[in-house]
């Protein structure tokens, strides 16, 4: 059996081997001996307002986009008053989706406008307590959660990123926290952005990794901008945007999944998501990908949701339905 199986399998003993709601709770994060080596499964991003709207809105994404997924991904900061988001993972677990809280590494009241953020106050102790209580919560909350720490380290375009040094202490310094905490439920990926032509792995990814002993699963970020977003940016295909950085991520041997991607509005949309959904679902490498279902030029960016093009969400309902009948079968054939 080839490596990239045998990563693909540890990852889905860790997140998808979980099963149904009701059966989350019992279960450990311990490879099942019955995992199927060729699973894969995917997710979406929905933001976090509050307990409600959240439910209601990731149940309309779920309805939309069809199938039975398996990773809900939402943000959360530094702020205390915040903390722990535990509702919001019982809505994910309750619906057998495995939660991804892509943790901001500063504090969204504060730091507004691309402001400084909170490396620096992390290494030097002082959101130690913010930390131990979030680990607490979690260990007493006791199911499986994925926690996505200071993600997009690798890039320029948030506070703690273009530090590698600094967020390797802070990663490891939090970590130690947690299992001080014995918050061994919680699950840590490290997110770096994808490379760009011109990048390099030595310089650009690898001094950002904090260590195999405090890094669980690996997951990359990576988006087709298209080609009218900027001057840095062309309509690209699925494998000149991820392949160089999972070329150079293997070498960690960690589980590797796409944790965030999204293709632009244009007329090869179809085209893109077709090459897409094929091609990552075969690529033994890859355990899974969350779709970045959202809308963002108020931001700036792209249109990324697949509701925005009628033939690009056909395309993908028919893939994500088949991907639950595929699934179906493996069970009952066992």
């Amino acid at each position: 059996m080839s490596s990239g199986v045998n990563r693909r399998r540890l990852a889905f003993g860790l997140f998808l081997g979980l099963g149904l709601a009701g059966a989350i709770g019992s279960r450990s994060l311990d490879r099942p001996s019955e995992a199927d080596p060729h699973s894969f499964d995917w997710g979406v991003y929905q933001i976090y307002w509050h307990p409600e709207r959240f439910e209601q809105k990731l149940d309309q994404q779920l309805d939309l986009l069809g199938g039975r997924c398996g990773y809900a991904l939402f943000f959360r900061d530094l702020n205390a008053r915040r903390g722990f988001p535990r509702a919001a993972i019982e809505i994910c677990h309750a619906r057998g989706l495995m939660p991804v809280v892509s943790l901001e590494l500063w504090e969204w009241a504060r730091h507004q406008g691309r402001q400084p953020g909170g490396l620096e106050a992390i290494v030097a102790g002082r959101y130690d307590d913010f930390f131990a209580t979030w680990a607490r919560d979690a260990a007493a909350y006791g199911h499986p959660v994925v926690l996505r720490f200071g993600f997009e380290m690798n890039g320029d375009w948030f506070a703690w990123g273009a530090q590698p040094d600094r967020f390797r202490t802070a990663w490891r310094r939090i970590h130690q926290i947690f299992r001080d905490q014995r918050a061994t439920n919680v699950q840590w990926m490290f997110s770096p952005n994808i490379l760009s032509p011109d990048k390099n792995p030595a310089e650009h990814l690898l001094p950002y990794y904090p260590g195999d002993d405090v890094v669980d699963v690996v997951g990359l970020d990576g988006y087709n901008f298209g080609d009218h977003h900027d001057r840095w940016h062309e309509w690209t295909s699925y494998s000149n945007v991820f392949e160089r950085t999972l070329q150079a991520a293997q070498a960690w041997g960690k589980p590797l999944m796409i944790s965030e991607v999204g293709c632009a509005d244009g007329p090869r949309k179809p085209e893109w998501i077709k090459d897409f959904l094929a091609s990552v679902s075969a690529d033994s490498r890859v355990s899974g990908f969350i779709y970045f279902n959202h809308d963002k030029r108020r931001e700036g960016e792209p249109n990324w949701r697949l509701d925005s093009d009628p033939e690009s969400l056909r395309m993908f309902q028919a893939w994500a339905k088949q991907q639950t009948r595929s699934r179906r079968t493996v069970r009952q054939s066992r």
